[in-house]
């Protein structure tokens, strides 16, 4: 009989937790610091899901079908999974403690700002730590389907945007790069009338973000931020407003795929 009474003593817990840490919002990005994954809470990205099952079991869904699993589903109740400062993603049981499944080797930087990113191609990848930013942060915001991230070697087209609520990164036809708040410009490039017209922005495999000119012969601004190579970086336009580069990958689950259409998730305890 005490069974129903510690479930409801759960309940009421995270319902106060939730009242100074709110739960995921973001639907396909988990930040460190910013968003927990509770029990029942998920990322979605199309007919993909990361699910932290109650049973504690970390689980990605294809069309309802497990493809992977952390096979932590017997290692307790209501557990959480964060994403740590050391760009460790970790699941961490009701009562606290130690973690019972982490992504194992940390990032280069042990207090720093990673990414994990439910991506379009079905893996799930951490990126970090995050290289540059355009500090301007502001109130959080909610979007159920955002369109906010540009992957490596990704471009983002004059008159093409990644849009977060409220929030836009737009690639002009003037060729300035600016970010908006309900219409108001509060960041931009400044490569307005340089005399070029239609330029493109690129998110390079060197770790680069660039605003190249129609013919790709011009660069007119970068971000400054080449580490030469060719690895894994996300641009992202944040629920904070801030658009930030994370890299290089440090993780991934290894089940990239072709998406398709969402037909129905179904709980499982192991992969």
């Amino acid at each position: 009989m005490a069974r129903p009474l510690s479930l409801a003593l759960l309940i009421l817990s995270a319902l106060l937790l939730g009242l100074f840490t709110p739960p995921c919002e973001a639907t396909n990005i988990l930040y460190r610091d910013y968003n927990t994954l509770y029990a029942g809470y998920s990322l979605t990205q199309d007919n993909y899901r990361f699910t932290m099952q109650p049973d504690c079991n970390l689980v990605l869904y294809d069309n309802g079908k497990a493809v992977w699993s952390s096979k932590t589903g017997d290692k307790g109740r209501a557990c959480h999974a964060t994403l740590r400062r050391d760009g460790r993603l970790v699941i961490y049981p009701e009562t606290g403690g130690n973690g019972i499944w982490d992504t194992g080797k940390p990032g280069d930087a042990l207090d720093a700002d990673y990414a994990l990113v439910l991506q379009v191609d079905r893996n799930v990848v951490i990126y970090g730590p995050a290289k540059w930013a355009t500090n301007t942060e502001s109130t959080p915001i909610s979007d159920k389907n955002p369109k906010n991230i540009l992957g490596t070697d990704e471009i983002l087209y004059a008159e093409s945007s990644l849009t977060y609520g409220d929030y836009m990164l737009a690639m002009q036809v003037d060729c300035n790069l600016v970010v908006y708040d309900k219409g108001r410009a509060v960041w931009h490039t400044n490569t307005a009338g340089k005399g070029y017209r239609d330029c493109y922005l690129k998110m390079q495999s060197d770790g680069d973000l660039v605003v190249y000119s129609k013919d790709g012969k011009h660069r007119l601004w970068s971000s400054g931020t080449s580490v030469g190579g060719h690895k894994y970086y996300n641009l992202v336009l944040q629920p904070n407003r801030n658009v930030v580069i994370y890299g290089p990958a440090i993780f991934h689950t290894n089940t990239a795929a072709v998406s398709s259409a969402i037909k129905g998730i179904a709980m499982v305890t192991e992969v």
